[in-house]
């Protein structure tokens, strides 16, 4: 589903656009752009398990999204640092963070992590083992509310608005 930015209100359902033209809409979401929909067009009308199967494949990729991307981290200084979360890099904090508290740091710290993105890199050094790990858990807790906020949203979900159609006005 793309998103499509404008929307004022959410709108969740199936709209006829023509013989053979329908919108499927989901939810209501803000970014740095704005406010969006999620819309997909079709050329037949699409049955319900399709549809449903849609919009929880777009909550899944839209949490996967956020995890990967949006984490900003804010270090003891106040420097506000973009945190690329990706599974490798998920998978490479944890394991220098468990390293670091299994030998109190010794061997570890300080270590340098890089931050941004790969044209704007910024670049962290944490010096005792209380930052890393303040950094490591802010980390998990932020991917912890954002998987719960997709649970919500699926839950939230009325799938009775895709059972059936809202035609054209006249």
């Amino acid at each position: 589903m793309e998103k499509i930015y404008g929307a004022v209100e959410r709108f969740d359902g199936i709209q006829k656009l023509g013989d053979t033209t329908y919108e499927v809409f989901y939810g209501l979401g803000e970014d740095e752009t704005g406010t969006y929909q999620f819309r997909q067009v079709f050329n037949f009308l699409p049955p319900f398990e399709f549809i449903k199967e849609l919009i929880l494949e777009t909550i899944n990729n839209d949490v996967n999204e956020k995890i990967i991307s949006g984490f900003v981290w804010t270090a003891g200084d106040g420097t506000q640092y973009n945190v690329w979360l990706s599974m490798e890099n998920q998978q490479n904090y944890k394991a220098i963070y468990d390293l670091a508290v299994q030998t109190g740091g010794q061997g570890v710290l300080p270590v340098m992590f890089k931050f941004g993105t790969t044209e704007n890199p910024t670049y962290h050094t944490f010096e005792t083992l209380e930052e890393l790990g303040a950094f490591y858990m802010q980390s998990v807790a932020f991917i912890q509310a954002t998987y719960q906020q997709g649970w919500q949203d699926k839950d939230s979900i009325d799938w009775d608005d895709y059972k059936h159609v809202v035609e054209p006005e006249s």
